[in-house]
């Protein structure tokens, strides 16, 4: 079997001496209310279950976040040993050995890997507070790894979960919102974008939410993305709640009917949904 520990692994140390290193080691850090829901929802879904992601069963999304959390691992290793960071693996060859676990170990390995991902972050941070690395080809705040998994925890656990009160009160957070537009403003609209049938003609639609700012998708100048709104005003928008907004950014759409609402004409409203295709 792979060791998937070992391309983090110091020259001469097993993953699972690496394991006990970062294991014994106190992270300031606390695991996210996120990770703890996911976990526990988790518990109570079969590993069969089929989710909101196409193609995927509650096994792949827990190989899926059992990956990424490694691969941040993995990155910052190297990062606070002061050696170049190597480029990010892709989803297919990362996210392999975990899906060819056993459920009950891979469920395990998850958990692990979160709990040792979180002490990363904290000694990238401890050496230095501004740290930024290379990920998936761009520049990346190591601080805003924390929001971004838990932004994976949640959207994740609805994949499966579906709509419930524990749900909407995390997918609700503004800070999730903020960070999804701030650092992946343009990744989540870059694949409806290859799928748009008028990429040259400007578009501006708001997405308002009960609680933070409006959210606005722009096709304008050869480019679309996601952009916080700073001021109020009369562009076309749709209305959601703010749990409902935060998965229809992130390609999904709310279970329960009411929960999104257009003053839009079809033809934009229909444009605004095939750019919000996720990634």
């Amino acid at each position: 079997m792979v060791d998937i520990a070992a391309d983090y692994s110091p020259v001469g140390s097993t993953g699972v001496e690496v394991f006990r290193t970062y294991r014994g080691r106190m992270t300031a850090i606390p695991r996210s209310h996120e990770a703890e829901a996911f976990l526990e929802a988790l518990q109570d879904t079969a590993p069969d279950v089929v989710t909101a992601c196409d193609g995927w069963t509650t096994h792949e999304i827990t190989a899926h976040l059992a990956a990424a959390a490694a691969e941040i691992t993995r990155h910052l290793h190297y990062y606070v040993r002061g050696e170049a960071v190597p480029a990010t693996r892709s989803f297919e060859e990362r996210e392999a050995p975990y899906q060819a676990m056993d459920d009950k170990a891979l469920r395990q390995r998850l958990e692990s890997e979160e709990g040792r991902m979180r002490s990363m972050i904290d000694q990238a941070l401890e050496r230095e507070p501004e740290a930024v690395i290379p990920w998936t080809g761009r520049q990346m705040v190591v601080a805003k790894f924390i929001p971004h998994m838990r932004n994976e925890f949640a959207i994740h656990r609805w994949d499966f979960a579906g709509d419930d009160e524990v749900g909407r009160e995390l997918l609700g957070q503004p800070e999730l919102t903020e960070h999804a537009v701030g650092v992946l403003g343009e990744i989540l609209v870059r694949r409806g974008w290859g799928q748009d049938p008028y990429p040259d003609e400007d578009f501006q639609v708001r997405l308002r939410a009960d609680r933070g700012k409006d959210v606005r998708l722009v096709v304008e100048s050869g480019h679309a993305g996601l952009q916080l709104a700073e001021d109020s005003s009369d562009e076309p928008y749709v209305e959601l709640d703010a749990a409902a907004r935060t998965l229809v950014l992130w390609g999904r759409r709310p279970d329960e009917r009411g929960r999104f609402r257009s003053h839009l004409p079809a033809s934009m409203l229909a444009r605004l949904q095939a750019l919000l295709a996720g990634y």
